[in-house]
C-alpha cells in the first residue's frame, strides 16, 4: 500500500485542483495536488514538500480529513488528505498541465483520479470541506 497525503488548499471559498499531464498515470484527469509519503517524514511534512515542489506554494496545514484507500489495480494506495491554506509563494505548475479553483458543489463534475473521487464521496469529507469552504 503506498501512502499518499494531498492538500485540499481552500482560498475564498473554492478548492484547488490540478489537471495531469498526458504523460501522467491518471493522464488529464483532475486531483488535489500532493504526492507519496518518504519514509523519514511525517505526512504534514509530506504533503508541504510536495505543494512546494509541485507548485511552489507555502501552505499551512489546517485539518486532516479521513484517510481513504483505493485500488487502481496496478497499484494501491492510501490517500491521507489536509484541509490548507496558502500562506506565500507564487503559484508555478512543476508537474501539472493547468489548474482550477472550484466551489465544492462543482468538483464531483470533473474528471477525477479515482482515489480522489473517493474521498470526495465519504459523507463526512464532504461535509467538513463544505464547511471550511463556506468560512
Amino acid at each position: 500500500m503506498i501512502r499518499v497525503a494531498c492538500a485540499i488548499i481552500i482560498q475564498k471559498g473554492k478548492i484547488l485542483l490540478a489537471q495531469n499531464r498526458a504523460d501522467s498515470d491518471h493522464a488529464f484527469q483532475w486531483e488535489f495536488p500532493g504526492g507519496k509519503i518518504r519514509d523519514h517524514e511525517t505526512e504534514e511534512e509530506c504533503i508541504v514538500r510536495e505543494i512546494k515542489e509541485e507548485l511552489e506554494l507555502e501552505i499551512l496545514v489546517v485539518m486532516k480529513l479521513e484517510p481513504i484507500e483505493h485500488d487502481y489495480g496496478h497499484k494501491q494506495i492510501r490517500l491521507i488528505p489536509f484541509v490548507c491554506s496558502v500562506t506565500g509563494g507564487e503559484m508555478v505548475l512543476n508537474d501539472h498541465q493547468s489548474i482550477k479553483w472550484c466551489k465544492p458543489d462543482e468538483i464531483l463534475k470533473l474528471d477525477l483520479a479515482g482515489a480522489d473521487r473517493a474521498l470526495l464521496e465519504k459523507t463526512l469529507n464532504r461535509e467538513r470541506l463544505k464547511e471550511y469552504a463556506g468560512k
